[in-house]
C-alpha cells in the first residue's frame, strides 16, 4: 500500500468517526461539533448583586462577586455541552459598565469558542483546585477554538487592573499525534486602559500550546504583569513576554509534562476529550523535544521567585527585545531535567541579570556580553559565556522566602454599602456605621465600585476587612479610574502630620484593607505644603493591606509594632515615606512606588493636578530628595521581596531591627547622592539587589550582608559583609 493510499484510508476513517460522533452526540451526551456549538438562553438582567461565594476549594480571601454567571442566568452551560462564550463575555461587560468588580464562574466545565476579553478593572474568577493536590480541577474552561499559530490572544485577553483568577484551561481537541498550535491562553497587548497591572493567578493549563503572552506581536509596551501560582503543560512554551516597562512580578510558576499526564486520570476530562488521549510517555517525549519553559524578552527589572521548569527542551530562554533587552532577578528557581537549562541570546549588556538560591541542570549558555550573575546556584553541564559566581561559595539556605504566606482572612459575613449613597458627599459616616456593625461579629464591609468622598477618618475593627471592588492588584489606568476609590479630604491640612490619626486605622488584630485605591485630590506635588497623616495605620497583630494603591499622600502605611503584618501588591507614590514597618515576622511583597501613580491618577475632583514634566515637578524637587520608601524600625525578621522603586531617595532604611531580609529588590533613578540601602543599626541581609543611580549602601552600624548586587554600568559589585 502506498503512502497516499494510507492517508486516504486514514482520512476516510476519521470522517466516519466524526460523522458518527455528530449524529450520536445528543443520545450519548457528548460535546457537539466545534463548528456549530449551541448557545444557552440568556436570562440575565445585568443587575449587580455583590455576594459572598462559597468555593469548593480553599482560597486565601473571602470571595465576593457582583455576578455569578450561573445563578444570575447568563448564557452559560457548566456541563460543557454548549458554548458559554457569549454569556461569560456579557457578564464581564456588565460588571465593567457598573464600574468594575468580579464575575464568578462556579465549578464546572465551560466551553469557549472565541477569545474572552477581560475589561479593565474586572476579574473573572473561578473555583480552582491546585493540580498538585487533586485532579477534579473545579472551574474548567474547555477550549473549542480553532488553532491559530500566532503570538496573540487565544482564550483570554487581559485588561489593566483586571485579571483571571482560579481557572483550569483544557484543550479537548489537542493531540500529541496531531499537535494543534493554539495562541496564548492568557495574553496582554498592553495598550490604552489595558497597559498596566494585569494579573494571572491560581490558574492551570493542562495541555496547552502557548501559556502566557505579552507584547509578542505589538510594538507597544506594558507594565506590571503579575503572575502567581501558574501551572501547566505546554507543547511550545509556558510563557513568551516582551516589552515590559515598569516591573512585573512572577511567583510560584510550575511548568512540567506532569499536569497533562495527571489529567489523563480525570474521568470528567476523559468524557470531554475529542481526540485519542496520549500516553504519559508520549507527552514527556514531545515536551522534551519541543517546549521552552519561559521565553523572556525585554523585561525591565522583572522579579521572579519560585520558578520550576521540568522536562522541557529549554528551561529559560532569554530572547532579543523589541525596545530594550532583558534585565531581571531570579530567586528559588529549579530548572531540572531539561535538555538545556538556560540560553541567553540577548541581555542588557550594561549589566545583565541576577540568579540566587537556585538549581540549573544541563548548562547555562550566555551568547552575549551582559552578565549572568549567580550566588548559591547549583549547576550541572556546560557553563559558557559571561556567567559569574562568587569566588568563595555562599550558602543562602537560611534565607528562605515563604511564598505561601498570607493574611488571616475574615469571617465570611458580608456588610454591603447601600449602592444609592451619594458618593459626592462625605460618605465616612455611612461606611463607619457598617464597620462598627461588622466589628461585633467579624466580617467584610464591601464598598462597590465608585469614587467616594471622605472628609473624616475611618476605623476598621479587629477581624474586619474593608474591601473594595478589585480582586486583584489595582491602579488608575491611563486616565480611567474605575473600581473602588476613596477620595481623601482628611489629614492634608497645614497642621496635619505623622503624629495625627491616620486616614484609615486598622484597630485590632487581623483588621485589613483589600482592593481599594486611596487618592488625596488636593495634595498635588505642585502644592507648597505636602504634609498629610499616614494613609493607613495598624494597631494589632496580623493587620494587612493587599491589592491597594495610594496616590499623593505624604506618608503611606504605618505598621510599627504590628507583629505578622502583611502587605502585598500595593502600588503607590508617597512624598516622604511609603512604609514604616515594625513588629515580628512582617511581610511586604510585590509592591512598587513610581511617580506615574500620581500622574496617571484620574478624577473630576483633582485640584492643581500635575500634567507637565514629571522630573521637574515631582522627582527632582521632592521624591529623589525626600522619599524613604521603606523604613524598618524596631522589627524582628521582617521580609521584603519582589519590590521596586523609581525616583526615590532611599529604598530601605534599617533602624534598630534584626533579621531583616530583602530579596529581589530594585531601584531606578534614585537621587544621585542617595544610598539605595541605609543601615543604621540591627542586622539586615539583601540578595539579588539591582540598582541604577546613587550608590549602594550607607553603613552606620550593625550587621549588613549584601549578596549578588548588580548595577547599570557596574555589574561587578562584590559581596559585602559588615562589620
Amino acid at each position: 500500500m502506498t503512502m497516499n493510499r494510507k492517508k486516504f484510508f486514514l482520512f476516510a476513517r476519521l470522517m466516519c468517526i466524526l460523522l458518527f460522533s455528530c449524529t450520536t452526540a445528543a443520545c450519548e451526551g457528548k460535546i457537539p461539533a466545534i463548528e456549530e456549538p449551541p448557545v444557552p438562553v440568556d436570562k440575565s438582567t445585568g443587575k449587580m448583586n455583590p455576594t459572598i461565594v462559597s468555593p469548593l476549594y480553599p482560597t486565601e480571601d473571602v470571595v465576593i462577586a457582583e455576578i455569578d454567571v450561573v445563578r444570575d442566568g447568563y448564557a452559560v452551560d457548566p456541563t460543557g455541552l454548549s458554548d458559554s462564550t457569549a454569556g461569560i463575555q456579557k457578564a464581564l461587560d456588565d460588571v465593567a459598565a457598573a464600574g468594575g468588580g468580579t464575575v464568578w464562574m462556579p465549578a464546572g466545565i465551560y466551553a469557549v469558542s472565541r477569545t474572552v476579553k477581560i475589561p479593565a478593572f474586572v476579574t473573572l474568577r473561578g473555583d480552582w483546585q491546585d493540580p498538585d493536590k487533586g485532579n477534579k480541577y473545579g472551574t474548567v474552561v474547555s477550549v473549542w477554538m480553532e488553532p491559530e499559530d500566532a503570538g496573540s490572544a487565544g482564550v483570554f485577553e487581559l485588561g489593566g487592573s483586571g485579571g483571571v483568577v482560579g481557572m483550569t484551561v483544557y484543550y479537548p481537541y489537542q493531540s500529541i499525534a496531531d499537535v494543534k498550535p493554539y495562541s496564548f491562553a492568557f495574553y496582554t497587548k498592553g495598550q490604552g486602559v489595558d497597559y498596566m497591572l494585569s494579573t494571572v493567578k491560581n490558574v492551570t493549563v493542562l495541555n496547552g500550546y502557548r501559556g502566557i503572552g505579552a507584547g509578542v506581536n505589538e510594538t507597544t509596551a506594558h507594565e506590571q504583569l503579575t503572575v502567581e501560582n501558574f501551572k501547566g503543560t505546554f507543547l511550545y512554551c509556558g510563557a513568551e513576554v516582551y516589552n515590559q516597562a515598569d516591573v512585573g512580578t512572577w511567583e510560584e510558576v510550575s511548568i512540567s509534562p506532569k499536569y497533562w499526564e495527571k489529567a489523563l486520570k480525570s474521568k470528567t476530562l476523559k468524557s470531554h476529550a475529542k481526540t485519542e488521549q496520549p500516553k504519559a510517555k508520549e507527552i514527556a517525549e514531545y515536551v522534551k523535544e519541543h517546549a521552552v519553559g519561559l521565553k523572556l524578552g525585554d523585561l525591565e527589572w522583572t522579579e521572579f521567585g519560585a520558578l520550576h521548569v521540568d522536562g522541557c527542551k529549554i528551561g529559560i530562554e532569554i530572547m532579543p527585545g523589541k525596545r530594550i533587552q532583558f534585565a531581571g532577578s531570579v530567586y528559588d528557581a529549579e530548572i531540572v531535567n531539561c535538555e538545556t537549562g538556560m540560553i541567553v541570546h540577548e541581555i542588557d549588556e550594561r549589566w545583565g541579570m541576577v540568579v540566587a538560591r537556585s538549581t540549573f541542570e544541563n548548562g547555562i549558555y550566555n551568547e552575549v556580553f551582559g552578565d549572568v550573575k549567580m550566588c548559591d546556584v547549583k549547576t550541572t553541564g556546560t557553563i559558557e559565556g559571561f556567567v559569574f559566581s562568587p569566588e568563595t561559595p555562599v550558602n543562602l539556605k537560611k534565607y528562605a522566602v515563604d511564598y505561601q504566606r498570607t493574611y488571616k482572612k475574615p469571617k465570611a459575613k458580608l456588610y454591603l454599602l447601600d449602592d444609592g449613597i451619594n458618593k459626592d458627599e462625605d460618605t465616612a459616616e455611612s461606611i463607619q456605621a457598617l464597620l462598627d456593625a461588622a466589628g461585633k461579629t467579624g466580617g467584610v464591609v464591601y464598598i462597590p465600585a465608585g469614587h467616594y468622598r471622605l472628609d473624616r477618618p475611618l476605623t476598621v475593627p479587629a477581624g474586619v476587612e474593608l474591601r473594595g471592588a478589585s480582586s486583584v492588584a489595582t491602579r488608575d489606568q491611563s486616565g480611567m479610574s474605575a473600581g473602588t476609590v476613596f477620595e481623601c479630604y482628611y489629614g492634608d491640612d497645614e497642621n496635619n502630620g505623622i503624629a495625627d490619626p491616620a486616614f484609615i486605622t486598622l484597630d485590632g488584630n487581623c483588621a485589613g484593607i483589600n482592593g481599594i485605591r486611596i487618592i488625596y485630590p488636593e495634595n498635588s506635588p505642585l502644592n507648597e505644603n505636602l504634609d498629610t497623616t499616614y494613609a493607613v495605620r495598624g494597631r494589632g497583630k496580623g493587620v494587612y493591606a493587599v491589592n491597594c494603591s495610594i496616590s499623593a499622600a505624604a506618608y503611606g502605611v504605618d505598621f510599627r509594632d504590628c507583629d505578622e503584618h502583611y502587605i502585598k501588591k500595593v502600588t503607590a507614590c508617597c512624598y516622604y515615606n511609603t512604609y514604616l514597618l515594625g513588629g515580628k515576622k512582617g511581610v511586604l511583597s510585590g509592591c512598587l512606588q513610581n511617580g506615574t501613580v500620581i500622574y496617571r491618577t484620574a478624577g473630576e475632583g483633582l485640584v492643581n493636578w500635575p500634567s507637565g514634566d514629571i522630573w521637574e515637578q515631582l522627582f527632582d524637587p521632592i521624591t529623589r530628595k525626600k522619599t524613604q520608601y521603606i523604613i524598618v524600625d524596631g522589627a524582628v525578621d521582617q521580609r521584603i521581596y519582589n519590590t521596586f522603586i523609581y525616583g526615590c531617595a532611599n529604598m530601605i532604611v534599617n533602624r534598630n531591627s534584626t533579621g531583616t531580609l530583602a530579596v529581589n529588590i530594585g531601584s531606578d533613578n534614585i537621587g544621585d547622592e542617595a544610598a539605595q540601602l541605609v543601615m543604621e543599626s540591627g542586622s539586615m541581609a539583601a540578595i539579588n539587589v539591582m540598582r541604577y543611580n546613587g550608590y549602594s549602601y550607607d553603613y552606620k552600624g550593625g550587621e549588613l550582608e549584601l549578596y549578588n548586587r548588580i548595577t547599570i554600568l557596574d555589574p561587578n559589585e562584590e559581596t559585602v559583609i559588615l562589620p
